[in-house]
């Protein structure tokens, strides 16, 4: 919800205690004075009678009202005031919802004469309390994990492994922070933080955002172009994917990576299962408040083990129960197990693994709960074109055409075995790329948010999806040419 819309709302409300006085709430008996000695009522609700009326009109402006509409008490000025006295309502009502369902938790009250008394003190509440109680659940090992160090999921009874590419990998201790920081600076978590609650978007919509790096210099400021979508209605849930949409916004993000330590991770995975290389193929993160039921899927299949998604817990309510359940055949039967991402571990899932989000409602508390997804890759012939086929972001292109050539360009790009690789942090980029002639005639801005059945990638070269080897550099280390 805005700033704007929560002073209107709040305005709202609070004008409409001038009205008459307000029922007392039922449950446990409240304090008898809740207000300071010297509180004045009546002057309160005078001086916000006035200033709510003033920052009513200034809401409807800020709306798009005009200013006729502001002035005279019409049917938009009713309407409008009316639903945000209404939402304000529901949302004071829900709010003494909890606090009367807390403060019943918190006495003990006698059926006879209504009097209540606290209770001995409870034990504090822990993880373990937040476990699935019901059986349809199993659980996974968790153990402490170093920076770098790698453990492939295990069953928590027996230890046998769930599937042979889902692990949890230790986390540098600066990757959350930096990743979080970085979102926040360029403006990027506050959106998805409220875009759900105040704009969410319909299933199968996108969106388009323009941000600018919080490590650009002043003075060479670039625009970063971003992509939101939310999936279609049978994920059961209002998750919302927010990504890189060009090779500009892919090799900032690229940067936030290397300021987090991530090519730790990158050694721990290539080591782990034997690959030639690895590289950060896309880098997004998804926002989920609501999901009734998590849609398992895999995200690659038949990659030769060569294709993985990173999941990083960004942000998470503290009362929030398991954020992820991985599936596979156990003992002739489809069994489901839940875990945390936590703050010093990643869950990779890679080639076949089934999973999807846990069921959650962090609705009522105005809770949010964001993971960066980060996808890695180790192309071959064998497996370019399925690489090529993902669809889960709008970058990079899809098909056949400069996408697929793209990726092949960053091969061995982050990491190669035998550490001849030059990092995140010595990333020299990829090799030369040419896109030329695949840009359709009569291409305009519109082509660029998919506004027109022609689409973004028929227009590269105006919607700048790809950087110009000129500009681009290849061979030259990434902190030559962008400066940071």
């Amino acid at each position: 919800m805005t700033s704007t819309r929560r002073s209107l709302l709040a305005a709202a409300a609070l004008a409409a205690l001038s009205i008459g006085p307000v029922a007392a709430a039922e449950g446990p008996p409240a304090p008898s004075n809740p207000y300071p000695s010297d509180f004045r009522a009546d002057d309160a609700l005078q001086f916000y009678s006035v200033e709510s009326t003033s920052l009513l009109k200034r809401s409807m402006l800020a709306a798009g009202f005009s200013v006729d509409e502001t002035v005279e008490v019409n049917e938009s000025y009713l309407d409008f005031a009316g639903r945000a006295l209404d939402a304000e309502k529901r949302r004071i009502e829900a709010i003494r919802d909890a606090l009367k369902a807390q403060v019943a938790g918190d006495r003990t009250c006698a059926a006879e004469d209504g009097s209540c008394a606290a209770p001995e003190a409870a034990a504090e509440k822990t993880k373990d309390d937040r476990w699935d109680k019901t059986g349809e659940f199993a659980r996974f090992q968790a153990p402490d994990l170093q920076p770098g160090q790698l453990d492939l999921l295990k069953w928590n009874d027996d230890g046998s492994i769930v599937q042979d590419y889902a692990a949890r990998v230790g986390l540098p201790p600066q990757l959350v922070p930096t990743l979080k920081d970085y979102a926040r600076k360029m403006g990027l978590l506050e959106i998805m933080e409220n875009m759900l609650y105040d704009d969410p978007l319909p299933p199968d919509g996108a969106k388009w955002f323009s941000f600018q790096s919080p490590y650009q210099k002043q003075g060479e400021m670039r625009n970063f172009t971003w992509n939101v979508e939310r999936p279609a209605k049978k994920w059961k849930s209002d998750m919302h994917w927010f990504n890189t949409a060009d090779e500009l916004s892919h090799e900032d993000a690229l940067r936030a990576l290397s300021k987090g330590g991530f090519d730790e991770v990158l050694k721990a995975i290539g080591e782990q299962f034997g690959l030639d290389t690895l590289h950060v193929d896309s880098i997004g993160f998804v926002s989920v408040t609501e999901c009734e039921r998590g849609f398992i899927h895999t995200d690659w299949e038949d990659v030769g083990g060569r294709a993985f998604n990173f999941l990083v817990g960004i942000e998470s309510p503290d009362d929030a129960g398991p954020e992820l359940v991985v599936e596979n055949e156990r003992q002739g039967r489809n069994a489901k197990g839940e875990v945390y991402y936590g703050s010093n571990a990643g869950i990779l899932v890679g080639d076949g693994t089934r999973h999807g989000t846990r069921e959650c409602n962090h609705r009522p508390y105005k809770g949010v709960r964001i993971t960066a997804s980060i996808y890695l890759a180790d192309p071959t012939k064998q497996n370019l074109d399925i690489l090529a086929g993902d669809t889960t972001s709008i970058f990079p292109p899809t098909g056949d055409g400069p996408g697929k050539a793209w990726i092949w360009t960053q091969k061995g790009r982050h990491w190669k075995k035998n550490g001849k690789g030059d990092g995140l942090v010595g990333d020299k980029g990829r090799k030369a790329f040419d896109f030329s002639g695949h840009e359709e005639k009569g291409c305009s801005v519109e082509d660029c948010e998919n506004e027109t059945d022609r689409g973004r990638n028929s227009c590269l070269e105006t919607c700048k999806v790809f950087i110009d080897d000129v500009e681009y550099k290849p061979g030259k280390t990434r902190k030559e040419v962008f400066g940071y």
